[in-house]
């Protein structure tokens, strides 16, 4: 873990692959200084662990779901906190959900809620190792509990990134992933 700036946890679940693989996508073929890590979380346990291993280092546990899955979800990020919750992990919300109703998320636990497509944001994340301070597509609660909106996060053309990632080996089957023109309304 020496000389990390980042781990990401991905809770990667069979749901909601796709996404994430659209979101590896972009960050395999980003350039950054950040020096990070990613890690797939394919149980709680698994999860768990790999949040505990990255202690010491700023980590980001990435999850995405729709709404029929968040109070199932909410309950899986509780036993999460209750096995490993070291300092300097921010637990991230995307997808559809989190995207509809951020209020919603935060108050379920999450730290913060991604709000539209991710890619742009992720990788502002990534650039700032974590620090969420200036960059658009967020929604989280500052230390003294009032909601803060970023904005818009930056769309990008569909044909920016790629739906798969290569460097983690993960891939989508043939078909358009993301680019819906109703933008979640």
């Amino acid at each position: 873990m020496s000389g990390l700036d980042l781990v990401l946890v991905l809770r990667y679940r069979k749901a909601v692959t796709y996404g994430f693989h659209a979101l590896l996508g972009a960050l395999g073929q980003h350039e950054t200084a950040t020096r990070y890590e990613v890690r797939f979380g394919e149980s709680v346990e698994e999860t768990a662990r790999h949040i505990r291993e990255a202690a010491g280092v700023r980590t980001l546990v990435l999850w995405s779901f729709y709404s029929p899955d968040a109070a199932a979800l909410a309950e899986e990020l509780k036993q999460i906190r209750q096995l490993a919750d070291p300092p300097g992990v921010i637990h991230l919300a995307g997808g559809v959900h989190a995207t509809a109703e951020p209020v919603q998320t935060l108050d379920a636990g999450w730290d913060m809620a991604a709000i539209g497509e991710g890619e742009s944001t992720l990788l502002s994340l990534v650039d700032a190792k974590g620090d969420p301070t200036g960059i658009t597509g967020l929604a989280y609660r500052d230390a003294t509990g009032n909601l803060i909106r970023t904005g818009k996060a930056k769309q990008r053309d569909l044909n920016d990134f790629p739906g798969f990632a290569l460097k983690w080996d993960k891939f989508n089957a043939l078909e358009i992933t993301r680019g819906c023109i109703y933008a979640c309304r």
